[in-house]
């Protein structure tokens, strides 16, 4: 008696949990394509980087590569002879895109208005500046180079 039970309850649990496996046979293609879904490129583990930034500590990759764009944008725009109507205090945030290529790149982004009325050309210098950068190197994660995406404040104070 209690041997069929247990066969009753063998029978039942292997017919409901059958229903649960499912064997599903996907491309190659399609694997890929939903494992390059699931890498976040703004989460990567090594952010880009330029020569100088090459024997900071790890901790430091981040702000050197940040502070070496500001700087050399902000040298690019201080070398500009800017001659405004009324004084301009305004954080602008430039979005760039560096490509898993190292290709640094302005992405589309729009400017204060008294930014645009009194420096009309304001966009140009930034990609002047972005042009002048030095060479990059990409950012990694998973050892595979990778798009990212930054947005840098930069502090605009004309008197």
């Amino acid at each position: 008696m209690i041997k069929k039970i247990c066969y009753i309850y063998v029978l039942i649990f292997a017919t409901y949990s059958c229903d649960n496996i499912v064997v599903k046979k996907e491309s190659k293609e399609t694997f890929i394509e939903k494992k390059w879904a699931e890498i976040d490129t703004n989460d990567v583990e090594q952010p880009p980087l330029f020569k100088a930034c090459k024997f900071v500590s790890e901790e430091e990759l981040e702000s050197c590569f940040r502070n070496t764009i500001t700087q050399r944008i902000m040298g690019h725009l201080s070398d500009q002879t800017i001659v405004v109507n009324e004084a301009i205090n305004d954080t602008v945030w430039i979005p760039l895109i560096i490509t898993n290529k190292g290709k640094i790149t302005l992405d589309n982004f729009t400017l204060p208005e008294i930014i645009t009325s009194q420096i009309p050309d304001f966009t140009y210098l930034i990609e002047e500046s972005i042009d002048n950068l030095p060479k990059v190197a990409p950012a990694h994660t998973r050892g595979t180079p990778v798009t990212t995406r930054y947005k840098l404040p930069l502090v605009i104070s004309i008197d």
